[in-house]
């Protein structure tokens, strides 16, 4: 702005530069005053320049330091970067750690739990097999297994565990492979708990006494599970006598320095030795059924459905079919006689199809032919069903028997197998009772099929002959009623 005045006064002096010298004080008075005024304006313009100057110094100087600034920064920030990542690096690589040890703790765990698993397992096995020990030994062995358990459970230690239950088994060979002197309670068979001293010869068998001198035998009886030993009282006197005098001695002795009676053989022909008479047959029956396992039951169900069958069909037979070829010889002499009223009174009496075949062809002879032959087709075709009724059911019972056997002969196999699983082929006893149930169920199911098969042929033969003697007679009743059709 004051630099614009002084343009102005610049030129109005200019301009009057041609007036009177008159007006020449006022404009050197005027020049004066520009010339003031042209001084402060560049005193000023001077200080803005330098103002200027000063802030662009002051620019320059704080672009400087901004730039150092902004170095440093960049430094510090490539610092940064640098350690994140290695920041970054190392948190991967910790999380691949805690991965892999992650999975090796979820491979310890999952392998913690098989071997718990196998281990429960192994005790539960063990504890199955407590009942086909020797009854004496059954709970103190169950016991010493519950103590090898509870230890297990409370330190989780498999290595001191694995050597408890190797001490166990140890101590079950050690026990069943000598002579021991012991005082149990037993359950004799078809008896109650007796208490008595038993020598026991390992775990095949034992002689046994009780306080009122009854000597028994615990033995092996060839089945599996709670019913593998049985307890027979002796009933030879020879035996009895020689273990009341023997037993006080090894009691007091507690060693056996004599020969022993026994049966080393220890097969069915013990139970003759120590009964001391032979087994009945109805022993000998419940031993076979028993032999052939759960199938026997509906076997024997079989049985008894095709006897009452056969036998029902037998009375049918009997009571309306005896005598047809009888009824229909005197019915043809009375009507040969042209005796029909004496031949109504003679029907009147009679049972049978034949008979109301004969009766009904009498009540039409008043009629015709055709009549009294459709009052008899109808009687015939009420009576063939009848005939036929359960021929189908016994031919399904001859089908069904041997294949029942033959599910018995799976599941003894299959017995016979979980037995050579369990215990080996060492104990041919208990390989016997699979093989029993095996053989004896075919044996009974075929044994049941051939009776019942050659029953039901003769049964469907009589079926057809009672249906063909029907419709003879029929014939020839309607043909001496009616001639000359």
């Amino acid at each position: 702005m004051k630099i614009t005045l002084l343009i102005l006064f610049c030129w109005v002096a200019l301009s009057g530069a041609t007036s009177e010298e008159r007006s020449r004080a006022l404009k050197q008075k005027e020049l004066s005053v520009l010339r003031g005024y042209m001084e402060a304006a560049r005193d000023s313009l001077q200080q803005e320049v330098a103002e200027r100057w000063r802030a662009k110094q002051l620019y320059i100087e704080q672009r400087e330091n901004d730039k150092e600034e902004l170095a440093t920064l960049r430094e510090k920030q490539e610092r940064i970067h640098g350690n994140l990542s290695r920041l970054k690096e190392d948190f991967f690589s910790k999380e691949r750690s805690l991965d892999e040890e992650r999975k090796k703790v979820t491979a310890a765990k999952e392998e913690w739990q098989f071997v718990g698993a196998s281990v429960e397992e192994l005790f539960k096995r063990e504890a199955d097999h407590l009942i086909e020990v020797f009854p004496t030994e059954a709970e103190p062995r169950r016991a010493s297994l519950e103590a090898v358990r509870r230890e297990f459970d409370g330190q989780k230690n498999v290595e001191n565990t694995v050597t408890a239950f190797g001490r166990y088994k140890l101590q079950g060979i050690a026990d069943n492979s000598r002579c021991t002197l012991t005082k149990r309670t037993l359950f004799v068979d078809q008896g109650g708990p007796q208490e008595m001293t038993l020598l026991r010869f390992g775990s095949v068998f034992a002689y046994g006494i009780d306080n009122a001198s009854g000597t028994y035998l615990v033995h092996q009886s060839g089945s599996r599970g709670a019913e593998r030993y049985s307890v027979e009282t002796v009933g030879a006197p020879e035996l009895q006598e020689y273990l009341g005098a023997s037993f006080p001695k090894w009691v007091e002795k507690q060693v056996l320095e004599e020969a022993l009676k026994l049966d080393i053989m220890q097969n069915a022909q013990t139970s003759l030795l120590v009964r001391g008479k032979r087994i009945s047959t109805a022993d000998r029956i419940m031993q076979f059924i028993r032999a052939g396992g759960p199938v026997m039951l509906p076997l024997f169900l079989l049985v008894v459905w095709a006897i009452v069958l056969v036998v029902y069909k037998l009375v049918q037979f009997r009571v309306k079919h005896t005598g047809d070829s009888k009824i229909s010889t005197v019915v043809l002499d009375f009507l040969d006689k042209n005796k029909i009223d004496d031949a109504r009174e003679y029907i009147r009496k009679k049972r049978g199809v034949v008979a109301r075949v004969v009766k009904t062809c009498l009540e039409h002879s008043k009629w015709n032919r055709v009549s009294a032959e459709k009052a008899v087709k109808e009687i015939i075709i009420d009576e063939v069903p009848q005939l036929n009724k359960h021929l189908n059911t016994l031919a399904v019972i001859a089908g069904a028997a041997p294949l029942l056997g033959l599910l018995g002969t799976v599941t003894g196999m299959i017995n016979l197998f979980k037995v050579i699983t369990n215990y080996g082929t060492g104990d041919p006893k208990i390989l016997a009772g699979g093989i029993s149930e095996a053989l004896v169920t075919t044996e009974v199911g075929l044994i049941i099929a051939i009776p019942v098969l050659l029953v039901h042929n003769y049964i469907r033969n009589r079926t057809n002959d009672i249906q063909a003697e029907t419709e003879k007679h029929t014939i020839r009743i309607l043909n001496h009623l009616w001639p000359e059709n």
